[in-house]
């Protein structure tokens, strides 16, 4: 699954290859959170903290979505109140309410 991004942003990482959000570099879709910032926006990274400018989409089912800096992404530190911030397992437990 394809962390960090809304339901609504989902269909432009859907396909062959990817093109950042600013128009920029387009890219095989192979190399979206691959890690390695390839887009200026920090789009091709929305489930890492790669970009400096990248944000992280916090679903937080049964409570309030949030959008985050991708510099919290994967810290230790559950910023999400569903967990889904950082992918090891066990880190986080699911607070929303």
């Amino acid at each position: 699954a394809l962390r960090g991004v809304s339901a609504d942003a989902r269909p432009s990482f859907n396909g062959p290859t990817f093109r950042c959000r600013d128009g920029g570099a387009e890219m095989p879709s192979a190399r979206v959170n691959d890690d390695y910032c390839d887009c200026l926006d920090g789009s091709d990274e929305p489930g890492t903290s790669a970009c400096a400018l990248g944000a992280f989409y916090c679903a937080n089912v049964g409570f309030k979505p949030r959008v985050l800096p991708a510099s919290r992404v994967d810290d230790g530190i559950c910023d999400c109140c569903d967990g889904s911030d950082e992918s090891v397992a066990g880190t986080c437990q699911d607070a929303c309410e």
